[in-house]
């Protein structure tokens, strides 16, 4: 039995445990304007990572353009993201054929997540999509109904603790694409529930919510079809905000923050708080913060956190 002394409760578990730090970053980089991507400001994104925000372990970036995939996964490489994968293969592909709906989507971008040199791990996975695990229990939807598979990238990292599962979202807007947002919300949250291998890290740009409360409440955004289920539009957001409660997974902003009035600063684009990292409580979240410098070089502000996560060392 330990004993009821705290200072020896607390030397003994840290005879125990050790941690390691992990600092992850999620950012939208805007490369859908301009479709081709700037090499300039692709430069400048990789300065602001390697110098302002220094090498955060684990990148989830959104918006990353196809057409410069090289530069983006050389210039990371230079500065020590060894470890790289991407769905810009997927986007590329899907832009290119004539089977319907493809040949009238813009599939000009993706995502991408890299594991920097310095952080312990190996065998950055990427996971293809299936639908062979069937429907989502008591519903009609396959696993992965959306026609912007680019926009989910899944991977997972082999690390001293245990594999950490990745995944890298970007919902479309909902102006312009309607329920393909509502799809890719439903998809991420349905299989995290369903197939996710805890500890589970999900960022990125969800383009959601509307607003939020003082108290917590969550203002997801309506459709604009009138035909369209402002229920089924309702849970897809709040669903994927809160509802990875019961997978013991937490939005890490807000489980540092709390609640309350949220000011300018503490927002991704604009004035709401679209860019979003929601981890496993396992991993220990400690800090999370936006950085609005990143403001200079794209419309989004980045969002980093930072994770003490135990490993046991007896």
């Amino acid at each position: 039995m330990v004993s009821e002394s705290p200072a020896m409760y607390y030397e003994w578990r840290e005879t125990l445990f050790s941690y390691s730090t992990m600092r992850v970053l999620t950012w939208n980089v805007q490369g859908a304007t301009p479709p081709q991507g700037s090499p300039d400001r692709i430069r400048d994104q990789v300065g602001f990572l390697h110098k302002t925000a220094e090498q955060p372990d684990i990148l989830l970036l959104n918006e990353v353009t196809t057409a410069r995939r090289e530069l983006w996964h050389d210039e990371l490489r230079s500065i020590g993201y060894t470890q790289i994968e991407d769905t810009l293969d997927w986007a590329t592909e899907l832009g290119e054929s004539d089977v319907p709906p493809h040949h009238d989507i813009n599939h000009v971008n993706g995502n991408l997540t890299a594991v920097h040199e310095s952080f312990e791990s190996e065998g950055l996975e990427r996971h293809q999509p299936s639908i062979r695990a069937g429907t989502y229990d008591g519903a009609d939807l396959k696993d992965w109904s959306t026609n912007f598979s680019e926009k989910i990238l899944v991977t997972t990292v082999e690390t001293p603790q245990s594999p950490l599962e990745l995944w890298n979202v970007r919902a479309v807007p909902r102006n312009g694409w309607g329920e393909e947002k509502v799809k890719i919300l439903e998809t991420v949250y349905e299989r995290i529930r369903k197939t996710a291998r805890m500890p589970c890290l999900l960022a990125g740009d969800f383009n959601a919510p509307k607003a939020e409360r003082a108290d917590g409440t969550i203002v997801p955004w309506q459709p604009d079809d009138p035909d369209a289920d402002p229920d089924r539009w309702r849970a897809a957001e709040t669903n994927l905000l809160s509802g990875l409660k019961s997978e013991g997974m937490v939005d890490v902003f807000r489980d540092q923050h709390g609640y309350g009035d949220v000011p300018v600063v503490d927002t991704s684009h604009r004035t709401r708080r679209f860019d979003h990292i929601i981890a496993s409580e396992e991993l220990t979240p400690t800090a999370c913060r936006y950085d609005t410098d990143g403001h200079e070089c794209s419309d989004h502000a980045p969002l980093i956190a930072t994770f003490d996560w135990p490993r046991i060392t007896h």
